[in-house]
């Protein structure tokens, strides 16, 4: 499970990132970042087995859905490393002098569940689970860290999947769901490609007056290095109609993490030793996106490159998109 939460005219935030230990299923391993003004993060790797069937939890950290598809509760008391978005950018983080933090942040859906894997069909054989919910939300609650007390008003969003994790074939990916609380519209674009960087799939969903609308061709910013680089963003997506849908991006804030195989989620940067092992470098961005009609929505970019192919600030896409000849 993966949460992100941002409260924008506080600008500060939760990043959060659960899952099963791969040796041992009846334990959960937790990334939790706060993300605050500036650039600071505050760092932490919890593990730890669940009380009960509602929600991983690893003793500091607790995630509850009260009400499915509506309604989740997102808790944490313990401490974590004062870390910044440019020392997660250059290697692994967490383990140093930390400060205690906490937050309570409850999550009420403003838009329908979409399952990613439905939308792109059933033909997908690309090692990364077999079921990937997305949801929207509001988000209320509040968080102190460093001495500071924030109240927590803005935007949420959740990422669910479940199924066996291999790294080996997939070479880098982008991702980005966004909400807009106000208008309730919501909009994921995902591509993946092979470590050959040729794209294997892809997906577009739009949420808007109430209906969801699925295509396919779409090309977004990279990655020109870790860190949330670079910060200005451009998505370009051809509609079922025919038509383009531009909106422009801001990167507010960002952490970055290290995906090792057989499925460990490390904090920062790591650069495995071995020759053979080129890791995926994983940014996740808090983005501020800008509708045409001038609709603002918060969403999450997450940008998974293996260093061997950076910096591609133009994304692999296949040869059939409108975007493929681009410069």
């Amino acid at each position: 499970m993966f949460f992100m939460v941002w409260s924008p005219e506080q600008e500060v935030g939760v990043w959060l990132h659960v899952g099963v230990v791969p040796e041992d299923k009846t334990m959960w391993w937790a990334q939790t970042f706060v993300m605050l003004p500036d650039g600071v993060v505050l760092v932490d790797r919890s593990f730890g087995r669940p009380s009960d069937k509602f929600g991983p939890e690893t003793g500091n950290l607790s995630i509850k859905c009260t009400e499915p598809h509506r309604r989740w509760l997102l808790k944490f008391d313990g401490a974590g490393e004062v870390s910044s978005t440019s020392d997660l950018a250059k290697g692994l983080v967490g383990a140093g002098v930390a400060s205690p933090f906490q937050f309570e942040i409850e999550l009420e859906a403003k838009v329908p569940v979409y399952d990613m894997h439905a939308g792109m069909g059933a033909e997908i054989d690309w090692d990364v689970g077999s079921l990937h919910q997305e949801q929207g939300f509001a988000a209320q609650g509040t968080l102190s860290a460093l001495g500071k007390e924030w109240t927590i008003e803005g935007a949420a969003i959740r990422d669910h999947s479940r199924g066996e994790r291999h790294f080996a074939r997939w070479g880098g990916h982008v991702w980005n769901y966004t909400i807009w609380p106000q208008s309730q519209r919501a909009l994921c674009v995902f591509t993946m490609w092979s470590p050959q960087t040729e794209s294997t799939a892809t997906v577009v969903m739009i949420m808007e007056n109430g209906q969801t609308e699925l295509c396919s061709d779409f090309v977004i910013t990279g990655m020109e290095r870790p860190g949330g680089n670079p910060k200005k963003l451009e998505l370009k997506i051809v509609r079922t109609d025919g038509s383009e849908l531009r909106l422009e991006g801001q990167v507010l804030h960002n952490v970055t993490m290290t995906y090792v195989e057989p499925n460990h989620n490390l904090n920062g940067v790591y650069i495995d030793p071995r020759e053979d092992l080129d890791a995926t470098i994983a940014d996740e961005s808090v983005v501020r996106w800008t509708w045409p009609d001038g609709d603002v929505g918060y969403g999450n970019f997450e940008r998974g490159f293996r260093p061997s192919i950076l910096p591609r600030t133009k994304i692999p896409l296949p040869a059939t998109s409108r975007y493929f000849d681009d410069k």
